[in-house]
């Protein structure tokens, strides 16, 4: 009989590594921020989530298992929560409770670069 030479972490597809960081808005915590990484060349993505204290973890393929190495451009998104009732069927847009810049990566001007073997801890401070 052969055995396998893997665990329950094994998957097909790209290595991923960890990544965190904190995000504020202007030296203040953003709490419940949507976190996105874009590849560069457009071939893939991690997202997170901040907590409380603006801090996120990210996810490419299973909950917190990071991003894949490679250079990132950074979108941070926050829209106010959703009205309960809504008039006539239809949904106002949301509103933006961040700095509008931030939602998309061409226009953030954030960056990263995910590194196997390196410290993938990555803080923004919004303006």
């Amino acid at each position: 009989m052969i055995g396998g030479c893997g665990g329950a972490s094994d998957r097909d597809g790209p290595k991923t590594v960890p990544v965190q960081g904190t995000i504020t808005l202007e030296g203040q915590p953003l709490a419940d921020a949507s976190v996105t990484f874009l590849l560069a060349d457009n071939s893939g993505s991690a997202v997170g989530r901040t907590d409380s204290a603006g801090r996120y973890s990210l996810t490419t393929f299973e909950q917190g298992d990071g991003a894949i190495p490679g250079e990132y451009g950074v979108q941070v998104v926050k829209y106010e929560e959703p009205p309960d009732e809504v008039a006539d069927g239809e949904t106002p847009p949301l509103k933006s409770l961040i700095p509008e810049k931030y939602a998309s990566v061409a226009r953030s001007g954030l960056k990263a670069t995910v590194a196997d073997g390196a410290d993938n801890t990555f803080d923004f401070d919004l303006e």
